[in-house]
């Protein structure tokens, strides 16, 4: 993904669309990534301007992860548990539970902008789906991950916990992981962002029981975002309440800037303890999260002679890393478990070896070596083109039918054409600070 994601970040779109032409040709018939590819696929085809394959892309990914839906804990863990003793990169890719709400997030912003309202409200009824599935499931699913990876310790012999609080291991673990450890997403697995949509295509649709929904899900909305943020949302469900009793909407842009680039997945390097004499420690890769700066951090909308200035809808950086401390309990263990039970394994065939014959104890060395090589790496797996920040504001509809974006860089973006007497939705894709944007301009549908 490197030179994909380096034209993306540069603002050429259209070399990242064909950067990732070879990689959904190699890809496309391995099960192990293709979900990830085609999410990937999806974002950049977007940015690129094909919403078509767009379309087509996240429209894979999500049949892909939707099979997991119904699935129990104990049956989505299996794949994992059996990699502990190879290697977890191996394993299928199925996404994380906010993969799968941003999929039908950016599906339904497709469907909205190709004036399909039923087909968005489809997408958003999924991703609440996912929601509540991550709800019930996913603490369950990573419990028995974890106690998977303690029974495989304690079969092989080896204490994993005691490796955990070797007092090195621990202060290498805290150094990587204490900065990140307090960052908390939002109630429930909720993603804002997608919510805000949700309550949109109700209002659009105009029909009195989806404007008070969309009143609910718009006071949803204002009530995950701290106080300083929930103006707009606000004023969205004032509005909807006013209209499911009879008032007219009145015309007004709602703009969504998704701003920089979300995190990535490096590996660190500690030594883990054996408890044998003869080898004390052995190396181990783990993943570690990592953050992007360098991307506006706010905006300001123009319409005429009034302006709007933005709050944050969404913070990805705390939803990612929040699912990745979810997790990090069992990839601890799992890490831990998996890179000694090999080397204890390799330890246990060259003396095995070395009993009959020293030219094949040494033969026995190398192989476990190349083994261990090859499978003690941290799986660094993610969604790479999601974004920083979800940035919103609304303004009412000029007269003269443009709006103008200042962000908060200084870039100027416009004059962007909108609905005079209508609804509009501009959505702006800015990954990195002074580079071309991308601008999407979403009309609600004349007919409804």
């Amino acid at each position: 993904m490197k030179p994909v994601i380096l034209a993306y970040e540069s603002g050429n779109y259209a070399q990242a669309a064909i950067d990732l032409e070879p990689l959904l040709a190699d890809r496309r018939d391995s099960e192990k990534d293709r979900t990830l590819y085609e999410l990937e696929a999806g974002a950049v085809y977007a940015a690129a301007g094909d919403i078509p394959r767009s379309i087509e892309a996240f429209g894979a990914a999500d049949e892909r992860m939707w099979e997991y839906l119904d699935d129990a804990p104990e049956v989505r863990v299996s794949e994992q548990a059996a990699a502990i003793l190879t290697n977890q990169t191996i394993i299928r890719y199925t996404g994380r539970p906010y993969d799968r709400i941003m999929c039908t997030t950016y599906q339904a912003l497709n469907h909205l902008e190709s004036g399909n309202l039923d087909a968005a409200g489809v997408s958003l009824r999924r991703a609440l789906e996912w929601q509540r599935d991550a709800t019930e499931k996913y603490a369950a699913e990573i419990e028995a991950l974890e106690e998977k990876a303690n029974e495989t310790s304690t079969g092989e012999g080896y204490d994993a916990n005691a490796a955990a609080e070797d007092p090195a291991v621990k202060g290498g673990l805290e150094s990587a992981y204490g900065p990140i450890r307090d960052m908390q997403g939002y109630s429930n697995f909720a993603v804002p962002y997608s919510t805000y949509l949700q309550a949109l295509q109700f209002q659009w649709t105009g029909r009195t029981e989806a404007l008070g929904q969309a009143t609910v899900a718009f006071r949803q909305v204002a009530g995950m975002l701290p106080e300083a943020d929930r103006a707009h949302a606000e004023e969205d469900a004032r509005i909807a309440e006013a209209a499911a009793a009879g008032a007219a909407i009145p015309p007004t842009v709602h703009v969504i800037v998704e701003s920089g680039m979300g995190p990535w997945l490096d590996e660190f390097r500690l030594d883990i303890p054996l408890f044998i004499r003869q080898v004390p420690y052995v190396g181990v890769n783990f993943p570690v999260l990592k953050f992007k700066d360098g991307a506006p951090s706010s905006f300001t909308v123009r319409a005429g002679s009034f302006s709007a200035q933005s709050s944050v809808l969404t913070d990805m950086d705390r939803v990612v890393a929040d699912d990745f401390n979810r997790r990090l309990p069992a990839i601890i263990t799992m890490t831990i478990v998996s890179s000694a039970t090999k080397a204890l394994a390799t330890y246990a065939a060259q003396q095995a070896f070395a009993d009959q014959n020293r030219d094949m104890a040494w033969v026995a060395a190398i192989a476990g070596a190349v083994y261990q090589i090859g499978t003690n790496s941290a799986d660094q797996r993610i969604w790479l083109t999601l974004p920083k920040q979800v940035l919103y504001a609304r303004v009412a509809a000029p007269a003269d039918g443009a709006v103008e974006i200042e962000l908060g860089d200084g870039q100027r973006i416009g004059p962007i054409a909108t609905e005079s007497n209508g609804q509009t939705i501009v959505h702006v894709r800015i990954p990195k600070s002074g580079v071309p944007a991308v601008v999407r301009t979403i009309r609600r549908p004349s007919s409804q």
